[in-house]
């Protein structure tokens, strides 16, 4: 046998070959996990491309050989709000994660992304902005690797870092205007100053803010939420409501427990009981919060406490306060309005109740609504009758003056007519009354009202009259 030959049974398995490096994104397997879009910019980094060189040059042949995307397209406002859509729950991140898993030959980079959390809540859970703990880039440094976005900052509810207990902040550069690089010499990098190009933004100059207690105690189980995010996905969704069930068997404890976490009893109730129903995440969190339970473990349908040393954590969301309606109040209010002109909506505002409260009270409802339209309609015919008048006015004018009857030889006598005025479009309309065929019918024409335009055709006929039946087309002069 051949050496070649022998070669060729004893070689080892090659895996397939890709358009790009088989990366990995950094901090896998942990709740500091790096973002897809941080990675899909160090992935371009590392091929000595800029990002959208790898979207217009790179990614297309991986897109063409994926029919479940058959007729999408990547280009324009893929990196819209630092990426968000690229890191959501959404169809866009299922789509990014899949054509970069392709690219790459790596699998799982959903878990890079709030996806696995999709079929268990629903929301928009990500920020529309980049954040940093400038102390963990400054870990990244200390351990000989670039500096890189974490998913974890890019969470709403997410305020603080839970390693260092210290405020997440917006990477603005610090630094004086001629200090940055031009244009086309910077670097689109997570964790690298896009202007200065400061690594770690060490050119931010905005100090460390100690975080609270309770803000780090949901940073710490987002990030424990991530770290388990493999589990939480394979996970059956209906059993976190079928737990919470069980949680509030007791007679008055969901009612008990809405208030605590400052939910609706209707919402909740229609969670635990209809199937495919979902609730948000910050409620889950508080929920969890005011409860003391860990969170990914709820996701993953079991209740476990978690510790709350500090006591319970008090829920972001507020119950929305129903304040009783004075509906004498409303009467007289309603009654004010027929005589006063103002609208339904403005009694809305004015007595903060919605138009349905305002409803119930059928007849005076109605009677506002009637003066509303009344007004509106008298309105709109004097507005239409002193355009006629001023259009007419302009016309008899110039024709009187032996002038042709265009816009600006209107301008020209003191009236304002330009393309966005009713006043323009009445003078063309006459125009073309008159005969002349040079005018273009206007389009703003065509949503006024039989009314109206049989009004413009009797000025138009006054016009007529007083002057002959049509004006000649202006002639070109070449000399």
């Amino acid at each position: 046998m051949a050496d070649d030959e022998l070669f060729f049974l004893l070689r080892p398995e090659f895996p397939a070959p890709t358009p790009m490096y088989g990366r990995r994104p950094m901090g896998e397997g942990t709740g500091d996990i790096e973002s897809l879009f941080s990675h899909f910019l160090s992935l371009a980094h590392d091929h000595r491309l800029t990002p959208k060189k790898v979207i217009d040059l790179v990614l297309p042949e991986v897109l063409a050989k994926l029919s479940r995307f058959e007729g999408m397209r990547l280009g324009w406002g893929w990196d819209k709000h630092a990426g968000k859509e690229m890191i959501n729950s959404g169809y866009v991140a299922e789509r990014w994660s899949t054509i970069l898993s392709s690219a790459t030959g790596q699998a799982g980079l959903q878990l890079a992304t709030m996806a696995p959390l999709a079929a268990h809540v629903y929301g928009d859970m990500t920020t529309d902005q980049d954040r940093v703990c400038h102390q963990c880039l400054a870990d990244d440094e200390t351990h000989g690797r670039l500096p890189y976005g974490r998913l974890l900052w890019r969470m709403k509810c997410v305020t603080c870092c839970p390693t260092h207990s210290s405020a997440l902040v917006m990477p603005v550069c610090g630094r004086p205007a001629d200090t940055t690089k031009r244009q086309f010499l910077r670097v689109k990098l997570s964790g690298v100053c896009s202007d200065c190009g400061s690594i770690g933004h060490r050119c931010n100059s905005v100090g460390f803010a100690i975080a609270s207690a309770d803000e780090v105690w949901r940073a710490e189980q987002c990030r424990r939420m991530i770290a388990a995010f493999p589990a939480i996905e394979a996970s059956n969704p209906a059993q976190m409501p079928r737990r919470i069930k069980e949680y509030c068997a007791e007679p008055g404890s969901l009612t008990s427990l809405a208030l605590r976490s400052g939910a609706t009893i209707s919402v909740l109730s229609r969670w635990l009981n209809e199937p495919g129903a979902r609730l948000t995440f910050d409620q889950i969190l508080d929920i969890c919060g005011t409860e003391g339970l860990e969170l990914a473990s709820l996701l993953q349908g079991r209740i476990e406490k978690t510790d709350t040393s500090g006591g319970p954590v008090s829920p972001k969301r507020i119950r929305r306060v129903v304040r009783p309606v004075d509906h004498a109040a409303i009467k007289a209010a309603l009654k004010a309005a027929v005589e006063t002109g103002d609208s339904v909506t403005l009694v809305a505002e004015r007595l903060r109740v919605d138009i349905a409260t305002l409803a119930q009270h059928a007849d005076l409802y109605s009677e506002v609504r009637e003066a509303t339209r009344n007004r509106k309609a008298a309105s709109d015919t004097a507005r239409q009758d002193a355009a006629i008048a001023k259009a007419e006015a302009v016309a008899i004018k110039l024709l009187r003056d032996g002038r042709r009857l265009t816009p600006r030889n209107a301008s020209s006598e003191g009236a304002d007519f330009y393309p966005s005025a009713v006043e323009w479009t009445v003078l063309a309309l006459i125009r073309i009354g008159l005969g002349d065929r040079s005018v273009r019918h206007p389009t703003s024409a065509l949503r006024m009202s039989e009314v109206f335009l049989s009004k413009i055709e009797a000025a138009a006929r006054r016009v007529r009259a007083a002057f002959g039946e049509t004006q000649e087309k202006l002639q070109l002069d070449y000399r």
